[in-house]
């Protein structure tokens, strides 16, 4: 019975980690620079994305169900010996893996889904008033594509290090 509760922990996580993975590299290299290259019609696109097609609720469900997974799996597979855990080779390429994660999760949850949210609305009302944004809205719109920046960029590389650690951990010896 713990094969399988294992095997099924373990197929959330991957598939949950891929949605997540892959929604972070397509969205950072392709959807923000043609959405910022193509403004103000790009942001319409962004728009549609994150209300229409529920881009956010999309990522908070797959980078929820990693979390949850992998926290399940490591504490599983360490016995709910963590610190002992994290002193062994595979061990500890898993828990920085994890912690990288972690981080990754709220960066996401309480920095880029917040804005992206605003983006979408700031963007809904500029279409519904006539297509020209308001120079507050205006200045919104270029304080958050700043915020945005840096915190895609965070995203982006925090994920990419949590893939490398868990990816190669299990390959680790000291």
């Amino acid at each position: 019975m713990l094969g399988i509760y294992m095997l099924v922990l373990r197929f959330i996580h991957v598939v949950a980690s891929v949605g997540w993975a892959g929604g972070a590299l397509i969205y950072f290299v392709f959807v923000s620079p043609t959405a910022k290259a193509l403004a103000p019609t790009g942001m319409q696109f962004v728009e549609y994305m994150v209300t229409k097609r529920r881009f956010s609720i999309f990522m908070a469900i797959s980078s929820t169900l990693t979390v949850l997974s992998g926290a399940l799996l490591i504490w599983q597979v360490s016995g709910g010996e963590l610190l002992n855990y994290a002193q062994t080779s595979r061990g500890l390429g898993f828990t920085l893996g994890s912690i990288a994660g972690i981080v990754v999760y709220f960066v996401g949850m309480f920095g880029v889904k917040p804005r992206a949210e605003r983006l979408a609305k700031i963007s809904h009302e500029i279409k519904l008033s006539g297509g020209l944004p308001t120079p507050s809205q205006g200045a919104e719109l270029h304080k958050l594509d700043k915020e945005m920046s840096v915190l895609d960029l965070a995203d982006f590389l925090l994920v990419a290090l949590s893939l490398s650690l868990m990816a190669s951990a299990r390959y680790w010896v000291f």
